[in-house]
């Protein structure tokens, strides 16, 4: 059984019953399989989740609204090859049910080092979805579950190829809390005159409706040189320091400037860009100043704006070298 299922999950289901439902101690004790998981790990897991707890308090994140959404405590639960009852699968009056199912098989002697578990044996999306998404399932669940096996990935295609064009038609720009930041990919720029300013990262080219909502826009538009995947998220270092003089330079209509960070994802160097401004333009209660703080910025800020970001769009996935990028930029201010 993978970690994600085994551990990673129900820490997750113990941090948040620990957080949101104080009150309901038998809620936060760590819940993992047996048969994968030992006595000596589970306890010094357990160990660990007083410091996880804190960690997420010092994101400063909105607690109460998701304990009136959520309701109820967690509890993981697994299903696999082995499984003889799904008893413990079904919905509760007192839990949400987090059920955690592996398409691998246990075969003892096959990996010492797992423990017989064989790697790859379904786990991993990518190998077998056809590029399906758990969004696009839940969206077309009847139509997928009544398919022929044999008719799947041709219907899979064509599900995901109409939500591709679909989501360029339209505005896919998240608005980032209670700041007027957005992140979008780059058919977001589409509605550009609905912005003060765009900030673009890659290769690519947002369209605009006419050569005049071109020129217009490209009054208001910072196009950061840095190209897409990897070799973009290392060259955004170069390109941050051109963020502060664009921002200031923005017009003053009297309230914050509302700003569209774009890429061809929308969840990699947007993000970035997007962090870069969260934290030098606005304090801890995200009130925006048109100068740049003069404050040491640390790792704990940083992680804070993040999970702003994060909880606003939750596909968010920058990588490590974005991160990088923004941190070097960022935290020489210290010295």
């Amino acid at each position: 059984m993978p970690d994600a299922l085994s551990k990673t999950i129900p820490i997750w289901c113990a941090v948040i019953n620990r957080l949101l439902f104080g009150e309901m101690h038998e809620s936060h004790k760590l819940g993992t399989p047996k048969e994968v998981v030992g006595a000596s790990e589970h306890a010094q897991i357990e160990a660990l989740l007083y410091g996880f707890v804190d960690d997420v308090k010092d994101l400063g994140l909105d607690l109460s609204s998701l304990r009136s959404v959520l309701k109820k405590p967690l509890r993981p639960s697994w299903v696999t090859h082995d499984s003889t009852s799904t008893h413990e699968t079904g919905p509760s009056t007192h839990y949400h049910t987090i059920i955690c199912c592996t398409a691998s098989r246990r075969v003892f002697g096959a990996e010492m080092s797992e423990d017989g578990y064989i790697q790859g044996a379904g786990d991993d999306s990518e190998g077998w979805s056809n590029g399906l998404t758990p969004t696009l399932f839940w969206r077309h669940s009847e139509q997928l579950l009544a398919a022929v096996e044999v008719d799947m990935p041709c219907l899979i295609q064509g599900l995901t190829t109409t939500h591709q064009d679909h989501g360029a038609a339209s505005s896919d720009a998240v608005k980032l809390g209670l700041t007027r930041l957005h992140i979008g990919t780059l058919s977001s720029a589409a509605q550009a005159e609905q912005y003060d300013g765009i900030v673009i990262c890659g290769d690519a080219t947002p369209s605009m409706p006419d050569q005049k909502a071109k020129d217009e826009t490209g009054k208001r538009t910072l196009d950061l040189l840095c190209g897409n995947g990897k070799l973009g998220s290392r060259a955004l270092r170069s390109q941050l320091p051109r963020i502060p003089p664009f921002i200031a330079s923005l017009p003053d209509y009297g309230s914050p400037p509302k700003i569209l960070f774009v890429c061809p994802t929308g969840k990699d160097l947007s993000v970035g860009t997007a962090l870069t401004v969260l934290c030098l333009f606005f304090d801890n209660k995200y009130r925006f100043s048109r100068h740049a703080t003069s404050t040491p910025i640390d790792k704990a800020l940083i992680r804070r704006r993040l999970a702003l970001i994060t909880t606003a769009k939750p596909d968010t996935n920058p990588s490590r070298s974005t991160l990088q990028s923004v941190h070097s930029f960022l935290m020489p201010r210290l010295e």
